[in-house]
């Protein structure tokens, strides 16, 4: 049998638990080498709205109507990013996968394998900030207005700026991450029809090699 295709196997017969894949979702968005424009960008986005909401007379109704509308749009990339899942399944033909299954990348793993794990790790991304989102919606549409965390009123706003820095930053982050799931897409797609007209050539020569044999015959 051959090397790679022993070695595809190992990678996908025992997917790990989803608890896993959500830790390694995580790190696709961790400040890297790579990504610290995005991460930047995530928290200065989310300090502006942390403290925009945070220090708010009406925080409380303000995190109530953000939430609502954030999640709106979540569920609406949430649902483009599985749809691109299931068109990248669509165009994984047997020829296509043997040859990603060759193809090596910085980690040692095979691109077919790198491929899959990213898109799921989008996919956890997003699971993950929606439910995060929904447990803020029902928790501010219960909450009183007027209710106060300790007795002095910037402490208060002080405490819920924190928290919604991290909330905003995380999911400003995944947003951005539609920039990376788009360019992947198009990697995977460009070098498939790359792989399709390698093999028009070789069909091609092929036939030319039979025609010539033909002539000579």
């Amino acid at each position: 049998m051959d090397e790679n295709y022993v070695e595809t196997i190992n990678e996908f017969k025992s997917p790990p638990p989803a608890r896993k894949l959500i830790r390694k979702a995580i790190k696709e968005i961790l400040p890297s080498k790579g990504n610290w424009f995005g991460f930047a960008l995530s928290m200065i986005t989310g300090v502006f709205f942390a403290v925009a909401v945070g220090f708010s007379p009406d925080t409380v109704l303000l995190l109530s109507e953000f939430s609502d509308k954030l999640i709106a749009v979540q569920l609406a990339l949430f649902g483009c990013i599985f749809t691109v899942y299931s068109i990248l399944l669509a165009f994984l033909n047997d020829g296509y996968m043997k040859r990603l299954s060759r193809i090596k990348v910085e980690n040692k793993t095979s691109m077919l394998k790198n491929s899959v794990s990213y898109y799921e790790s989008v996919l956890f991304l997003y699971f993950v900030d929606i439910g995060i989102t929904g447990v803020l919606m029902l928790a501010s549409s219960c909450l009183d207005p007027s209710m106060r965390l300790t007795p002095y009123l910037y402490v208060d706003n002080t405490l819920a700026s924190i928290g919604l820095l991290v909330y905003f930053s995380f999911t400003f982050r995944v947003f951005y991450e539609m920039k990376s799931t788009i360019y992947n897409t198009i990697v995977l797609f460009r070098t498939s029809i790359a792989y399709k007209f390698i093999d028009f050539c070789i069909e091609d020569c092929d036939k030319m090699e039979d025609n010539s044999d033909e002539h000579k015959a």
